[in-house]
């Protein structure tokens, strides 16, 4: 094999998966994409995988399912377990990979673009270089809950649109700074937050754009700042990270619009920058305690 071009797999594009799974439909049930990362839920029968690469640093944590015991290689290395669900494996990019399962596995991959975390070590830590640790296994408690919360975004389609999900990558590959690197990285904490002319900035370009979705890239770039670094000061500012406040505001406004005008709640949705009128009526009940039919009901 180390005479050949190994076999790259790339989360992201299906045709490269059936290069490991010949023969086997890519077994993928739910697929999602933010800003640096992909996670896709799957349901493999038994298989063997040949060895092969990863394109982006590979997160995987074990589905609801019965444990499923795996014969797998990282790097050369051998190991056999029976994953459990909160259990995560970590496979760095361009590292070789294999693995055999004989009964069906539920699980999760998560895959990082080896540059959206150089990036996010370059702001944080000041890292010029770094390299992921493989793990067969480790628990990880908080990298175990950002995956449920990419995962039940996913399934719920983004009711607020990308901004929470690209949050949830900021902390991800911060966690992997902290716990999975060859070394300790030591940070220093940016204090004071926004300055107030770069606060009203911010809080104007949000104004501006409550109404249709758009991305933390976008909105830090406004302020002429790194993603991570606007949003640590932005949370210290306003006391909330960027989607949360984002969220709040549109729940506000939407509350603005029941009370005050006669429009559907279906445009209502539309106007306060939620994909479907389903996302924002079941992100309002989870807000407010109630639908937006009962809220506006309340006027009367």
């Amino acid at each position: 094999m180390s005479l050949e071009e190994p076999i790259v797999a790339d989360l992201a594009r299906l045709e490269s998966m059936s290069k490991i799974t010949p023969g086997i439909p890519v077994p993928i049930r739910q697929f999602a994409q933010w800003d640096g990362i992909a996670l896709a839920h799957c349901y493999h029968p038994c298989c063997e995988l040949p060895e092969h690469q990863w394109k982006h640093h590979l997160i995987g944590i074990g589905g609801t399912g019965s444990p499923a015991t795996v014969e797998h290689r990282i790097g050369g290395k051998f190991h056999q377990h029976s994953y459990h669900s909160h259990e995560i494996m970590i496979i760095p990019a361009r590292v070789s990979y294999s693995a055999f399962w004989q009964q069906e596995h539920e699980f999760s991959m998560l895959g990082m673009n080896p540059s959206f975390l150089e990036k996010i070590a370059r702001e944080s830590v000041k890292a010029t270089q770094i390299e992921l640790i493989p793990q067969f296994i480790t628990i990880d408690p908080l990298i175990q809950q950002i995956l449920l919360a990419l995962h039940g975004d996913m399934i719920a389609g983004h009711p607020t649109g990308h901004l929470f999900g690209e949050s949830l990558a900021i902390a991800l590959a911060t966690r992997l700074l902290q716990n999975h690197t060859v070394w300790k990285t030591s940070y220093s904490p940016t204090h004071g937050g926004l300055p107030p002319y770069l606060r009203d900035r911010a809080l104007e370009f949000i104004e501006c754009h409550l109404d249709r979705p758009f991305t933390l890239a976008q909105l830090a770039a406004a302020l002429g700042m790194s993603v991570y670094y606007f949003c640590r000061q932005f949370k210290q500012s306003m006391g909330v990270p960027p989607h949360q406040y984002v969220t709040r505001r549109r729940i506000e406004e939407a509350k603005n619009l029941l009370w005050h005008t006669q429009l559907p709640i279906s445009d209502i949705a539309l106007q306060v920058g939620f994909e479907t009128p389903n996302a924002f009526s079941r992100l309002f009940r989870q807000l407010t305690g109630t639908t937006p039919k009962d809220f506006r009901k309340q006027r009367n």
